[in-house]
């Protein structure tokens, strides 16, 4: 009898990103690891199928502050995580901000027509696509 693949356990692979992402985050400086840490994190794949970061803030002001990082965002992306192809910084614009007060990190995901995103390559960083 075979044994089933572990690669479908969910609380395996929810491990093994948040160990992922942790070490992503204590890759940089304190005061960009202060800012990730007020953000949420998640893969998806693009509809062309590119493996995407998403990095979502909880506010403008803190994915401005991201944006002006994202050579640095991009570089140990490319460093720690083979086979991400592009970062996605989002934002939860105003006036999307839900009625009550959400944990982010409770959520499963996060409503898509509540942010805002900028989607940046990490092989070709001269283009970024705005949604």
């Amino acid at each position: 009898m075979l044994s089933q693949p572990i690669f479908g356990d969910r609380s395996l692979s929810q491990a093994f990103y948040l160990t992922v992402i942790e070490r992503f985050s204590n890759a940089f400086n304190p005061s960009i690891r202060s800012l990730l840490a007020e953000c949420t994190f998640g893969f998806a794949p693009s509809p062309e199928g590119v493996k995407t970061l998403f990095v979502v803030a909880p506010a403008l002001e803190v994915a401005e502050e991201l944006l002006a990082e994202i050579d640095t965002i991009l570089d140990r992306t490319a460093e720690l995580m083979v086979g991400v192809g592009q970062v996605a910084l989002c934002a939860i614009p105003p006036g999307n901000q839900p009625q009550q007060t959400v944990d982010l990190q409770e959520l499963e995901k996060v409503p898509s027509e509540c942010l805002v995103c900028k989607f940046f390559s990490i092989t070709d960083r001269s283009e970024a696509i705005d949604i």
